[in-house]
C-alpha cells in the first residue's frame, strides 16, 4: 500500500510554443522596417523639391551647351560631327524553344550609323569580318526571349548588338544601330 500512496511523478516541463518566437521575430522586423520607412521620409525630397532640382539641372544644362555652341566658331549651336548611315546586312533568324515548343521567325534589315570621318576604316574592318559580324548578330537575336522583341523601340536588342558588332570589328566604329522592316512572328 505504500506504493498506492507515494506521490505522482512530476509533468515534463512543458515546452515554449514556436509560434511566440516566430511573432517576436516578425514584430521585430516589423519595427525596424517601419523605421527604415521613417527614416526614408525623413531624407528623401518631396515632390516639389524635386522639381525645383530638376529645372534647376536642366537650366544650368542649357547654359553650359549654349557656352560650348558660342565659342567653337561664334556660333550659337554646337557643331556635330557629320555621320553616315551604312548597311550590316539582311538577316532572317529562325529559333526554337524546345522548352516551350516555339519557333521564333525574325526578319530585318540591320544599319549602324558611323561618324563620316571614321567610314573608311569602317569599310575595311567590315570587309575583314563581314562573316563574323554575321554570326554576332545571329546569336544575339536567337539569345533575345520574346518578351525582348514586344518592346516598340527594340532598345535592348539594339544596345546589345551595337556591343556585338563594335565587339566584332574590333573597334567602336558603329554609333547607333538602326533596324529597317522589322518582323517578328512566334509560333506554336
Amino acid at each position: 500500500m505504500a506504493e498506492a500512496h507515494a506521490p505522482a511523478a512530476e509533468p515534463a516541463p512543458r515546452r515554449r510554443s514556436g509560434i511566440m518566437t516566430l511573432v517576436k521575430a516578425m514584430a521585430f522586423v516589423s519595427v525596424i522596417v517601419i523605421l527604415e520607412v521613417a527614416a526614408a521620409t525623413v531624407v528623401l525630397p518631396s515632390a516639389e523639391q524635386t522639381r525645383k532640382m530638376g529645372e534647376e539641372l536642366v537650366a544650368s544644362n542649357s547654359d553650359d551647351k549654349d557656352d560650348k555652341g558660342k565659342t567653337q566658331e561664334g556660333g550659337d549651336q554646337q557643331a556635330l560631327p557629320e555621320s553616315k548611315e551604312v548597311s550590316l546586312g539582311v538577316y532572317h533568324v529562325v529559333s526554337f524553344n524546345p522548352a516551350t515548343g516555339t519557333s521564333m521567325c525574325i526578319d530585318f534589315e540591320l544599319f549602324g550609323i558611323v561618324l563620316a570621318s571614321d567610314s573608311a576604316e569602317f569599310a575595311e574592318r567590315f570587309t575583314l569580318h563581314e562573316r563574323r559580324l554575321n554570326e554576332q548578330v545571329t546569336i544575339a537575336i536567337r539569345g533575345m526571349e520574346s518578351a525582348d522583341f514586344t518592346d516598340p523601340g527594340l532598345g535592348l536588342i539594339k544596345r546589345i548588338i551595337l556591343e556585338k558588332v563594335n565587339r566584332a570589328l574590333g573597334k567602336t566604329l558603329v554609333r547607333e544601330a538602326v533596324f529597317s522592316g522589322f518582323s517578328f512572328n512566334e509560333r506554336r
